[in-house]
């Protein structure tokens, strides 16, 4: 008796697909997988991988079976854009002077036809192969998408011209065979290049990790693979380099950079028994730990985790023009059949009819729905790129147009994320720029972000031997006076009282106390600055009726003040990026609206990538812009609402061109049946139709700016 898959022990497989041209393919190899017993498979288009959970009666190798007998490759790692764009030289190579000399009568010579078969053989045949591919696919699946009219369209506009300049006829279909496969093919080429950068996160995550970590076995230290790390090990980390795996610190004092998983920039204090996540920087002193699991269960590779199962749990979004050739492939194959029995039994005419039919299936090929979303999004990408903004993945602008809420992660998104002093309160009677002078001579030999950003303050005083201690702060001497800056009150100043009034003066800023000769002169509050345009950014996605919500995982009196400041009403604090991810989902729980998120860390990636539409500051981690779709290169708040604005007014455009292309089908395709429609006639419909998607792409820049 079979069991069912809930009872049954389960295993998770991710396998690499090649050979997925639209969600058509993605639906087909999802249905075939589902059919094997004990198989759950999701097909994900966007990133070309199907996420499978099987009982574990099933192996890899019946899966993989099951995928090639469905007609596509499992695994090789081969980069499709590249032999894509070979395909895409060629035709366009070969295209030019077909289309030339069937559209130009000056061109034209005896024998001309000739050249035009022999320039569109090859596009015809190699540089359609892929439709003509898929087609065939389609065929033994009993279905059919857009490829199949791209490749029946092809076929029978070449095989008519050949017939025709073989019989000393004059009305060939060339230019539509070399034409039709290479536009389409440039379309194609685009959206594999665009959808490629969208499966980088996950990899860019788990580089953070050192691929070689120090260990004490056996009364001696060792550097061994990352990998090979057990929990228990005891590693030793130096200043300056990574935290190899989740671990907790059994020796040493010091300061550890946890913005990977906090995306805060003040460092944090640490000592024994303390707790350290996976890819933290070490930027104190040498410490020991103890590892509490090895890299796979490390921290960073649960939030890499978390990204792969929001990738995998995305909605499934098919593109518009999948969507539609569902009902116009059939439809047109349909009418040009009709058209061809309607001359031949009604009227008696064979030749005609043929020739009706013909001009039907040639009419119907999609070369102005090729370029329809692929211009507009060229369109877009430059006026996005001259104002910093990338918008990477198409089925993000069908998204935008239904955002209502956005949330901002507070450190590199709203505020600069670097370090600045802010406020020198004195707690005796020196001046507070002599008393950043003392401080900024003995930080300046600190690679300590507290220590670079009072070092950059001052340059005026030179200190000598200074002493840097882990966890505490920096000494030196000073025009003979022994000065000190350290994070946090000590016990030995003499003015400890004074000091605290100070200190609660300060407020919610990062804190460094100056002490010369052992009392306490001044206090310095360091934070990082809102972005001048911060508030006029939240102002903007208001006008757009989008709600802002601030993020972040700073301390809540900082993170209250930082939403004051730029007009946010509702705030989180103190949040780790697990939470994060589960802002994001309640939000998108409360309100039917799409949710947005923006954000600039590596602990903001699963947040990124589980929101409808996640956006990638610049300056962030390479992990963070491959998990988003839409990256704002130059860190500018304001646009993010351009943006959006953008991406609706895209997807609007990317509608109206798609109109075009059907509406020049369904007007043309009458005439053809009607026996109207001649060669020459049909290039110059074509031509119209792609003309007029063009065009009305290029409008797009008048209609953002206004």
């Amino acid at each position: 008796m079979a069991i069912p898959l809930a009872e049954a022990k389960l295993q998770n497989l991710d396998l690499d697909i090649e050979g997925m041209t639209c969600t058509a393919c993605s639906r087909r190899i999802e249905k075939n997988l589902n059919k094997v017993e004990g198989v759950k498979a999701y097909v994900d288009f966007a990133s070309e991988k199907a996420h499978i959970t099987a009982a574990d009666g099933v192996t890899r190798d019946q899966l993989v079976q099951v995928i090639v007998d469905t007609g596509y490759a499992v695994g090789s790692k081969r980069d499709e854009s590249k032999t894509m764009l070979w395909r895409l030289v060629a035709g366009a190579t070969l295209s030019v002077p077909v289309l030339a000399l069937s559209m130009i009568p000056a061109l034209m010579f005896d024998g001309s036809q000739w050249l035009d078969a022999a320039l569109s053989l090859p596009v015809a045949a190699w540089v359609a192969w892929p439709f003509h591919s898929v087609a065939l696919k389609n065929l033994k699946a009993r279905t059919s998408t857009m490829d199949t009219l791209v490749s029946l369209g092809v076929l029978v506009a070449y095989l008519y011209g050949a017939y025709q300049v073989l019989t000393g006829g004059m009305e060939t279909y060339f230019d539509v065979a070399a034409v039709v496969p290479t536009v389409v093919l440039f379309g194609r080429w685009l959206e594999v290049r665009t959808r490629r950068s969208a499966t980088d996160s996950v990899r860019a995550l788990l580089s953070a990790i050192p691929d070689a970590t120090v260990v004490r076995r056996d009364g001696q230290q060792l550097s061994i693979p990352t990998a090979q790390v057990k929990a228990g090990d005891i590693l030793v980390v130096a200043s300056g380099q990574k935290i190899p795996v989740d671990a907790s610190v059994i020796e040493g004092d010091g300061q550890i950079d946890n913005s990977l998983i906090t995306g805060e920039s003040v460092p944090e204090q640490v000592g024994p028994d303390s707790s350290i996540a996976a890819g933290a920087l070490n930027v104190g002193g040498t410490l020991v730990l103890r590892a509490v699991a090895n890299s796979a269960n490390s921290r960073i590779s649960q939030i890499a985790d978390l990204v792969r199962e929001a990738t995998s749990q995305k909605a499934k979004i098919s593109s518009l023009t999948d969507a539609i050739s569902n009902v116009f492939v059939p439809s047109v194959i349909g009418i040009a059949l009709a058209t061809f029995a309607g001359w031949w039994l009604i009227a008696g005419d064979q030749q005609t009819g043929l020739r009706a039919a013909v001009a039907v299936l040639v009419i119907a090929c999609p070369c102005a729905l090729g370029i329809a979303v692929p211009v507009s999004l060229a369109v877009a990408t430059g006026m996005g790129a001259r104002r910093g903004v990338v918008i990477r993945h198409p089925d993000t602008l069908s998204l935008l147009s239904r955002i209502n809420r956005v949330i901002l992660d507070k450190t590199g998104t709203v505020t600069t994320g670097q370090l600045r002093v802010a406020a020198v309160i004195p707690v005796t009677a020196i001046e507070p720029q002599r008393a950043l002078a003392f401080a900024a001579a003995v930080e300046r030999g600190s690679v300590h972000p507290i220590a670079k950003a009072i070092s950059a303050t001052d340059e005026s005083l030179t200190a000598t031997s200074i002493v840097e201690t882990a966890g505490s702060g920096v000494e030196g001497m000073v025009d003979g006076q022994r000065v000190s800056v350290s994070r946090r009150p000590a016990s030995v100043l003499t003015n400890s009282e004074t000091l605290n009034t100070a200190l609660a003066e300060v407020g919610a800023r990062t804190v460094a106390i100056v002490a010369v000769d052992g009392e306490a002169q001044a206090v310095i509050g360091l934070e990082d600055d809102l972005r001048p345009t911060a508030a006029a950014a939240i102002g903007q996605l208001g006008q757009l009726g989008i709600h802002s919500v601030l993020l972040s995982g700073d301390q809540e009196a900082r993170v209250a003040a930082v939403a004051q400041a730029v007009g946010i009403q509702r705030h989180y604090a103190g949040v780790t990026p697990e939470h994060k991810l589960e802002v994001v989902r309640q939000l998108k729980a409360e309100d039917p609206g799409l949710v947005a998120m923006v954000g600039d860390g590596l602990n903001d990636v699963a947040a990124l990538t589980a929101a409808d539409v996640g956006i990638a500051m610049g300056s962030g981690t390479h992990a963070t812009q491959s998990a988003a779709a839409i990256t704002i290169l130059d860190d500018e708040p304001e646009s993010i609402a351009y943006a959006i604005r953008l991406g609706r007014k895209t997807w609007t455009n990317i509608k109206q061109n798609l109109g075009w292309a059907f509406g020049y089908n369904l007007i043309l395709i009458p005439v053809a049946a009607a026996g109207l429609l001649n060669p020459m006639l049909s290039g110059t419909a074509m031509a119209f139709s792609s003309i007029s998607v063009v065009l009305n792409a290029q409008s797009l820049r008048r209609r953002v700016r206004s």
